[in-house]
């Protein structure tokens, strides 16, 4: 199921747990308090050093999609209270990756994900969003299946996602929505229907970690998770024996049971810990003694070399009965500090230099090959368009800088004669039905987009990070290279094409 609205939910959801499922975790937590880190007084430190980390929120918030949403749900950015989520079946991955297989989620791998949110969301509004969406894109049956599947207890609002709507092969389980509101806030739960009806039954996810009972209590990012002792008899585990300190590296971390990190949000400073849990003292000991010295060798060499960072002398380890505890706490001159390191001259400024990237090192450089397929289903080959000024442009539909680069790409590149430029937009690893979907609702079906699901073209022109924007010469040769998105990109790439065409 590929709904406009639906992936809003879900990506306010599951993004943590997309990137963290595949980690070595038998069971993991994870949770983000996110109302205490916006009031606290370490935040504000920030919003006035990083004013760009600002403007990209509102720029979110502006976002013609999400102020729909906002205005028929109720539900704002700044609603957000916490995102919690709970899951397990790491032994099952390590399983089905020895097979060469990817991990069923339900029968393998289990999940929950929990978002609160102030005030009342408009639930009935959220549900007609997901059905009408649901309806355009695969019919009216399949609204009526989902839409029967609602019912109210307990004064709360269950609807089931069945798994053969949720057009991924890797499900083979109901996915289960749990909605409630009332004075004290909005909940919304989100995964396996046994999971989230235990979490609606206890109200609340209680994870079993030794880990937590050591961590800060003030913390507002918490992380854990467990580490079976077979995850170190995987091949690539193994320790050069050989070396008295791998061999001793490899000893301590065998011992390794749980990895716990969490983040506080103070008034001036900003607390980080981590907890690596052993399956006994002898073994944190161990462990400890390999961290303590390897860093002690890393003050020493950044003192020798003269760029030793304060924050290095602060970092404290210490072993605590089963535990190891490294702590830290970065203070705002930490942050002037990592600035000046960067060679940024003025931490709030909006104009930062921008560092050399990989990519930068094919400008001059004959231009990449790129043969692959459009989402019209033609073919394209970037050598037949020698002759002409191209345009590459990498991007994602989920990117919001791409999404607000492509107007003004389409913009300057739509205003010089077609026979002498050409903008093709190289989408990164996405389906053709959601790209296909996302160009209409944006009334861009003129776009010129070319699929690259692997990210074979994205690798040969160095992409690290998108959008990243090429323009390649009338000869073939790739003179500019852009990351990110600024306000000026227009103006700036059609004087670049401008002179390009006058060679």
């Amino acid at each position: 199921m590929k709904s406009r609205y639906f992936p809003t939910l879900l990506l306010l959801c599951l993004s943590p747990f997309v990137v963290l499922s595949g980690k070595p975790s038998e069971d993991f937590s994870f949770r983000v308090d996110i109302t205490s880190i916006r009031d606290s007084g370490f935040m504000k430190l920030l919003e006035k050093k990083f004013p760009q980390a600002q403007m990209l929120m509102d720029q979110a918030g502006e976002d013609e999609d999400f102020k729909e949403f906002t205005k028929l749900t109720g539900l704002k950015i700044d609603d957000l209270e916490s995102i919690e989520i709970s899951a397990s079946g790491f032994d099952k991955i390590m399983a089905a990756q020895a097979q060469g297989r990817e991990p069923k989620m339900g029968s393998e791998v289990g999940f929950v994900v929990v978002v609160k949110a102030k005030g009342k969301i408009n639930f009935d509004a959220v549900m007609k969003l997901m059905m009408d969406s649901l309806e355009e894109e695969e019919g009216p049956e399949a609204r009526k299946k989902v839409e029967s599947t609602r019912k109210t207890q307990g004064g709360k609002t269950y609807l089931t996602l069945p798994k053969e709507l949720l057009d991924e092969p890797n499900v083979d389980s109901d996915m289960l929505i749990s909605m409630s509101t009332g004075e004290k806030g909005s909940v919304l739960a989100l995964g396996l229907p046994a999971q989230v009806m235990a979490y609606d039954k206890k109200g609340k996810l209680d994870p079993s970690f030794a880990c937590l009972n050591v961590l800060a209590k003030d913390r507002q990012v918490t992380f854990a998770m467990k580490v079976p002792p077979s995850v170190w008899t995987q091949p690539g585990m193994n320790f050069d024996q050989q070396n008295p300190l791998m061999a001793g590296l490899a000893n301590a971390v065998k011992g390794i049971r749980e990895l716990g990190i969490s983040v506080s949000f103070r008034e001036e400073k900003l607390g980080l810990e981590v907890c690596v849990n052993c399956v006994d003292a002898q073994s944190a000991l161990g462990l400890w003694t390999v961290a303590q010295g390897g860093l002690g060798m890393a003050q020493l060499a950044a003192s020798q070399e003269g760029q030793a960072p304060a924050i290095l002398n602060r970092i404290k380890t210490q072993a605590l009965e089963k535990n190891v505890m490294v702590k830290v706490e970065v203070l705002s001159s930490d942050m002037d500090e990592f600035a000046e390191m960067a060679g940024i001259a003025e931490f709030g400024s909006t104009e930062a230099p921008t560092p050399e990237r990989n990519s930068d090192s094919l400008v001059g450089l004959p231009a990449p090959s790129v043969k692959t397929t459009l989402l019209d289903g033609a073919k394209f080959d970037l050598s037949e368009h020698k002759g002409k000024v191209v345009v590459l442009d990498f991007w994602a539909t989920w990117c919001g800088p791409c999404v607000r680069a492509l107007p003004e790409l389409m913009k300057v590149t739509s205003s010089f004669p077609k026979n002498q430029v050409v903008l093709v937009t190289i989408n990164q690893g996405e389906k053709s039905k959601q790209i296909k979907k996302f160009l209409k609702q944006k009334k861009w079906e003129s776009l010129t987009v070319a699929l690259d699901p692997k990210a074979v073209a994205g690798k040969s022109f160095k992409v690290e990070g998108i959008p990243q924007t090429v323009i390649i010469d009338k000869q073939g040769k790739v003179r500019h290279v852009h990351v990110g998105f600024s306000p000026n990109i227009g103006s700036r790439l059609k004087k670049e094409i401008q002179a390009l065409l006058s060679e």
